[in-house]
């Protein structure tokens, strides 16, 4: 492989990086080829995963889904209240993950269902599948 083809591409590679990076809601995601995840794909990358990024409200999350269907975790709002999670989880037929959980600090109960995203090597959600203006969320999945 001569230099310049070497250069080239890895200006493509630093490209195509940034692209899916640069995406803030879900039309953007989807135009720049992210693709939506199946009910298997989203076990399979959730299932016993560490799995950190922001919430929907801006807080930082950091959860660890079990393959038993619990999980439990931090977050922490941008005021730096925090608090400790727990809850269960499932994927439905749909291919969304969905979860109850409750806040350790205030025991406040919650429930809800997302949409798992895949670009590249990269992992977004959203609380939408069809509003190509839903944002999006990153997430970091490390099993």
């Amino acid at each position: 492989m001569n230099f310049r083809n070497f250069v080239g591409g890895l200006i493509l590679l630093g490209l195509g990086s940034t692209a899916a990076v640069a995406q803030n809601t879900l039309g953007e995601l989807l135009d720049a080829g992210g693709r939506r995840l199946s009910k298997e794909a989203v076990q399979t990358v959730v299932s016993g995963a560490h799995v950190t990024g922001p919430s929907t409200t801006g807080a930082s999350t950091e959860y660890y889904y079990k393959a038993d269907g619990s999980y439990s975790g931090n977050l922490k709002n941008a005021d730096g209240w925090a608090t400790g999670v727990i809850g269960t989880w499932h994927v439905d037929d749909s291919g969304q993950l969905c979860a109850e959980w409750t806040l350790t600090k205030n025991s406040k109960r919650f429930k809800g269902c997302s949409v798992y995203y895949a670009i590249l090597d990269q992992y977004y959600f959203s609380e939408s599948d069809s509003d190509r203006a839903s944002p999006i969320f990153k997430r970091t999945i490390r099993k």
